[in-house]
């Protein structure tokens, strides 16, 4: 048998898509959290932040690339500063 190179694939992470509010700053080593459907997301650790946008965010943790999109506020609900 010749000594052949071997190269690991590495695996695909899960992608997961949804609208939700970032509770606390995006920071790579720290975990996100995430507020969604009423109820807090804790996520793995922050690798890198892929893309940032006036309407959403994609980072990729130690598990999953999160594609998120910010959840909007009524109107009603925000603050008006004249």
């Amino acid at each position: 048998m010749k000594n052949e190179k071997i190269t690991a694939i590495p695996e695909r992470k899960k992608d997961t898509y949804l609208t939700a509010i970032l509770s606390l700053p995006l920071r790579v080593h720290e975990r996100a959290w995430l507020f969604t459907c009423g109820r807090s997301i804790s996520t793995s650790l922050v690798k890198q932040i892929l893309e940032v946008s006036q309407d959403g965010v994609v980072f990729e943790t130690e598990n999953t690339v999160y594609h998120v999109t910010y959840a909007h506020r009524p109107a009603e609900i925000e603050v008006m500063c004249a």
